[in-house]
């Protein structure tokens, strides 16, 4: 069963999903870009609040690819209580700078549909350096969601990549219920939310709602039940 990941931005939001049945709780400012990093000071006073009670993940931040910028932030996050962390992977380039990387965090790539996406070799280079997980996202929220730039069939070729390898595997970007039945077949490891979650579910940096949060979980955990059943 894919388990859900809901972004917040601030304390209050860490409040709502806490009560929630979101497994992962992933900390990001949605106003600084797709993976924009919140300040130190509010990560950690989120993960005080939280207190192990559920898994978290944090952003570092839309970096360029410089390999000390993105070590030394990553070095920084690793020394919180946050369990995984979010890397950006903007072209293929990065690839060489990730893999020089070293956390005793767990390590999940970003690749984004309208950017680049990995074949199998890239895969495996990103799972021989250490790291845990991959996922897919958009990077432009302005272009639309998930659907708009990779189809079912690409999805499908790349979480069946994932999981000869044994990586952890995401699927984002900007993705709706309407998207849930398609996604859930695939049965990715989990599956992000941010707008979807929020008081309008188009504009991600409005606040969470608890009725949105209850609903996407109530669709996910009513479509897995009848695929079990089926």
């Amino acid at each position: 069963m894919s388990k859900v990941l809901g972004s917040i931005k601030n304390l209050d939001e860490a409040k709502t999903l806490l009560d929630s049945a979101i497994d992962i709780i992933d900390l990001k400012d949605p106003s600084k870009g797709a993976l924009g990093k919140l300040q130190d000071s509010e990560i950690n006073l989120i993960l005080e609040f939280i207190n192990n009670k559920k898994l978290t993940s944090s952003t570092i931040g839309d970096l360029p690819n410089d390999e000390n910028i993105i070590i030394d932030t990553v070095q920084d996050i690793s020394e919180t209580n946050v369990d995984f962390i979010k890397i950006g992977v903007y072209e293929k380039n990065y690839i060489q700078t990730l893999c020089k990387i070293r956390s005793s965090k767990k390590l999940i790539a970003v690749f984004f549909a309208d950017k680049f996406l990995p074949d199998q070799s890239n895969l495996e280079i990103l799972k021989k350096s250490g790291f845990s997980g991959v996922m897919i996202d958009t990077c432009d929220k302005m272009l639309g969601n998930l659907f708009d730039h990779i189809s079912l069939l690409e999805i499908e070729k790349f979480l069946s990549n994932t999981k000869k390898i044994n990586l952890i595997s995401g699927i984002a970007g900007s993705i709706k219920s309407e998207h849930l039945d398609r996604i859930l077949e695939l049965n990715p490891t989990y599956i992000g939310f941010r707008g979807a979650l929020c008081e309008n579910n188009k504009l991600r940096d409005s606040s969470i709602s608890k009725h949105n949060v209850e609903s996407i979980v109530s669709i996910i955990k009513k479509t897995t039940k009848i695929s079990a059943n089926a």
